[in-house]
């Protein structure tokens, strides 16, 4: 063991602070032993040492100290190499100087470390990432080095990098390069089993952070919307994932607030608290790690953030307040945080106030009574003064307030222009602001179709079909799966690119679609016995025509048909499926799900041929469109994949195994668009991969 090893090891034992004046060697010795040193367990210890020269500027030590990230290199332990990291980067000068060589040392021959040491790879990502998040390097190398990251990494290297890739958009998201990068890895990362809860956070939080950086109504709406759809997605996939329920509650204290929902505001804040409580415990004692610190304070602070919202909701419901002053301090504290309080990583423009703040000076205006007193608050400013009473804010609020109230003065006065009803007529948009604000989950869902409701509904009636579609939204996803909602998104954005892909076709055909996504991981999952039932003692087993024939009877297309239907029959789709009606496009369909005048067909098949989607579609597209040539351009075509299963090395995950394709025959101006499905055939068990 080297001199350098031994004395570090006696400092450690003595509980004595490790400086290389501690130490005793000379610098040359100490220099010509670090490289040894930072590769092996002692490497945290050294660091301590480098740092502390680092910090009182001691360059007699810089030739053993600049030798130390050549030596970190080839450090093979994860915890040696991340604590390491801890003691250089509570450094700024040691980071600072040592910055470019550490990131060269631990980004250096990455990809062959993901596949060689994943965990090893995560932590040397990390130290590279969190120094030039620290400012200490240009993060341009950081940056190639998450572009090249492979999404389809070893399983412990994967679900290490989404937390990775959330701090990067914490400190880039305003770098298009970069952060669309990111995005575009998270979004896949989502499809991953190993990543996809972390993943759906970090997308909610960047979501978070852009309704926060937005400048209009519609944008915030619009990213709070979404963000609460991956927090709850989060959430309801973990039980443990209290963070993504706390930003749930968060996203939707906010909307509530922007609606004058005091009751749904209320419970918003009760669930933070909730959550936040059961987060404490969960991590109580548990160690955590400076850098992540951060996100946590983000929690505490949008807390109290909601807090203020909650109680300014409840002043501003009250008819008449019994101390005025304290009420109207209480929602100017929420009035000015809005746009003072930053609860998210990274800079804004505080779009939250597009929200907050016109739901506060619409209430004011409702509202004489509290309206009187504010102007009076900002008459008699020397009563109180002394109480720290926030006069600018008041100032503030008293001029938008009056603004509003010449607009609608204005408006009342002019000749009415609602009674065509007219797009034309409401050129300021003021019927999607009204949608935005009181309806946001619907707006989202509808798009075009809300704008009709909307006009047709007054306020309260607006609120209540917002809570229906809210509800709607959060029932989806608890009945389904972070592997199923990716999924089902990713194919409804495809799907939406088709012109017909609007009113009732989107809300019926999205139903069917989703229920063959269920039935795919269904028959991916359950077992003979729980498909088909046990058999008496001595008896054969059922037929499965999902596992390698086990006899003479052969699966055929017939197979998944009566599964598909039976299925179907058994969800919410039971009263309107059904099998192989006659008299369509000149043929017979195999599955029909009908609303109404709109049909869809399910078209069957099988393959023992090729399973890749492009041949696939080669054989078998043309037929499945074919049907919808008299109804909606929408169909299906599950095939039953019989290749052999052998030398595959396991089976395609659900989410691999659906897609949508579109289908125009020569000389036809429409699209058909098919969502296609494969349902594995010729399966073996998971076990009998590892008796071959």
């Amino acid at each position: 063991m080297p001199q350098l090893a031994d004395r570090l090891t006696e400092l450690a034992a003595d509980g004595q602070a490790i400086t290389f004046t501690a130490i005793g060697l000379t610098p040359d010795t100490v220099a010509s032993q670090a490289i040894d040193v930072a590769a092996s367990p002692f490497a945290p210890y050294l660091a301590e040492a480098v740092a502390d020269a680092y910090n009182r500027s001691d360059t007699q030590w810089q030739p053993a100290a600049t030798a130390f990230p050549q030596g970190l290199a080839s450090q093979p332990s994860v915890l040696h190499l991340t604590a390491s990291l801890d003691a250089l980067l509570h450094s700024p000068a040691a980071a600072k100087a040592l910055g470019k060589s550490l990131t060269t040392a631990l980004l250096d021959g990455l990809l062959a470390h993901i596949e060689r040491a994943p965990l090893l790879a995560a932590a040397r990502l990390e130290g590279a990432v969190r120094l030039a998040v620290a400012d200490a390097v240009t993060p341009f190398k950081v940056w190639q080095a998450l572009e090249d990251v492979p999404s389809d990494g070893p399983e412990d290297f994967l679900e290490r990098l989404p937390r990775l890739l959330g701090l990067t958009l914490d400190r880039w998201a305003d770098e298009d390069t970069i952060a669309d990068t990111v995005r575009a890895l998270l979004q896949q990362l989502t499809h991953d089993e190993a990543a996809d809860v972390d993943a759906m956070f970090e997308l909610g939080c960047d979501l978070l952070r852009r309704a926060l950086s937005s400048q209009d109504m519609g944008s915030v709406t619009t990213h709070l919307v979404q963000a609460r759809k991956q927090f709850e997605t989060a959430a309801h996939a973990e039980e443990a994932r209290d963070d993504a329920r706390t930003f749930a509650a968060v996203c939707d204290a906010i909307l509530a607030f922007g609606r004058n929902d005091a009751a749904a505001i209320v419970r918003a804040a009760d669930q933070i608290a909730d959550a936040l409580d059961q987060r404490e415990a969960w991590l109580h004692r548990t160690h955590q790690p400076d850098w992540l610190q951060p996100r946590r304070s983000a929690e505490i602070a949008w807390h109290h953030l909601i807090l203020q919202l909650r109680a300014a909701a409840t002043a501003l419901q009250e008819d008449a307040w019994m101390h005025a002053w304290q009420a109207l301090d209480t929602v100017l504290s929420a009035y000015n945080a809005a746009r003072t309080v930053c609860p998210v990583a990274g800079d804004t423009s505080h779009g939250l106030a597009h929200l907050v703040q016109p739901a506060i000076e619409d209430r004011f205006l409702r509202q004489q009574a509290f309206l009187a007193q504010l102007r009076r608050a900002t008459q008699e400013t020397g009563q109180h003064a002394a109480r720290g009473f926030d006069i600018a804010t008041a100032n503030a609020l008293l001029q938008a307030v009056e603004t509003a109230t010449q607009r609608e003065t204005n408006t009342a006065a002019a000749p009415s222009a609602t009674a065509s009803g007219t797009d034309d007529d409401d050129p300021g948009g003021a019927a999607i602001a009204r949608l935005q604000r009181l309806a946001p989950t619907l707006l989202h869902q509808l798009r075009d179709q809300a704008r009709s409701i909307g006009n047709a509904l007054d306020d309260q009636q607006l609120r209540l079909i917002e809570g229906l579609a809210y509800d709607s939204d959060v029932a989806r996803l608890k009945a389904t799966d972070p592997l199923i909602v990716p999924k089902l998104d990713e194919l409804t954005a495809e799907l939406s690119t088709h012109p017909s892909y609007t009113g009732e076709i989107k809300l019926t055909f999205s139903v069917l679609v989703e229920q063959t996504l269920l039935f795919l991981k269904s028959r991916s999952d359950i077992t003979r016995t729980n498909l088909l039932g046990t058999t008496k003692k001595g008896e054969p087993p059922p037929f499965d025509y999902r596992r390698k024939p086990e006899g003479e009877r052969k699966p055929v297309e017939a197979d998944l048909q009566r599964d598909f239907h039976q299925w179907l029959q058994k969800g919410p789709l039971h009263n309107v499926v059904l099998v192989e009606p006659d008299d369509v496009g000149m043929g017979r369909a195999d599955v029909m799900t009908h609303f109404g005048a709109l049909r869809y067909l399910t078209e069957i098949k099988q393959d023992a041929t090729d399973n890749h989607p492009a041949y696939l579609e080669s054989r078998y597209l043309t037929q499945a469109a074919e049907y919808s040539n008299t109804n909606a351009p929408f169909g299906q075509l599950l095939v039953l994949d019989l290749t052999p299963k052998d030398d595959t090395q396991g089976n395609l995950r659900v989410d691999e195994v659906a897609w949508t394709t579109i289908h125009r025959p020569k000389g036809a101006t429409t699209d058909r668009a098919v969502v296609v499905g494969i349902v594995a055939g010729n399966r073996t068990t998971p076990s009998a991969y590892s008796r071959k």
